[in-house]
Parts: structure tokens; C-alpha cells; sequence
């Protein structure tokens, strides 16, 4: 909850009509949305190359509900991702930025 919130809350003060405070960040509305249990497709992008960002990606990847998990990487960090992928215990694929090249990833051994 915001600072500002808080304060409101705390002297005790009526708080407006249109303050809402529980709902979610507009990003985190946006995540959840892309998560939905009814969803087909989830789709994470990292172009860092940062070992500990593709495992990140691929763990967030592996909690959504979707069908199709991809991540999207550039070229040269393809085997990087897959990799990731199989620490995770993902299942989906892995494809380059510009959708050209696309590898399966079965999951491996997860943590």
C-alpha cells in the first residue's frame, strides 16, 4: 500500500469514494491477465543473457497456466535459455527475438 494510503488510514481520517485501495499495480493487472487460466499462450522476452534473468523468465514461465510457454531470447543466448528452461522444469520453447528459430524444451530435473 502507498505511503499516502497509510496515513489516511492511520489518523483515522474518512477515506474518498473513489480511492481504491486493493487494486493491483496497472503492470501487475497486466501480469495477471497474461497468466489467466484460460489463456493459450505465454510469452516472456530477456535480452539481458544473464544466466540468473533466464532462470527468472523461465520460472515465471513455469507458473502461468497457459498451453504454449515460449521465451524469446536473442540468438547467441539460445543454448543459455534452454538451459534455464530444463533447471526450471519448464516444458515450451525457446525462440530467437525475430521468431525465425524456435527450439523444444522438454522439462528437466526442477529444484
Amino acid at each position: 500500500m502507498a505511503r499516502w494510503n497509510k496515513s489516511f488510514i492511520d489518523r483515522g481520517e474518512m477515506l474518498p469514494d473513489n480511492l481504491f485501495l486493493f487494486e493491483p499495480a496497472l503492470a501487475k493487472r497486466r501480469r495477471l491477465a497474461r497468466e489467466a487460466k484460460d489463456s493459450k499462450k505465454a510469452e516472456t522476452v530477456d535480452r539481458t543473457g544473464s544466466v540468473k534473468h533466464l532462470e527468472r523468465a523461465a520460472k515465471r514461465l513455469k507458473h502461468s497456466k497457459a498451453e504454449d510457454r515460449i521465451l524469446y531470447v536473442p540468438q547467441w543466448d539460445m543454448d543459455k535459455a534452454e538451459e534455464a528452461m530444463r533447471k526450471a522444469g519448464v516444458t515450451g520453447a525457446v525462440s530467437n527475438l525475430c521468431g525465425s528459430q524456435r527450439k523444444r524444451v522438454k522439462a528437466g530435473r526442477g529444484r
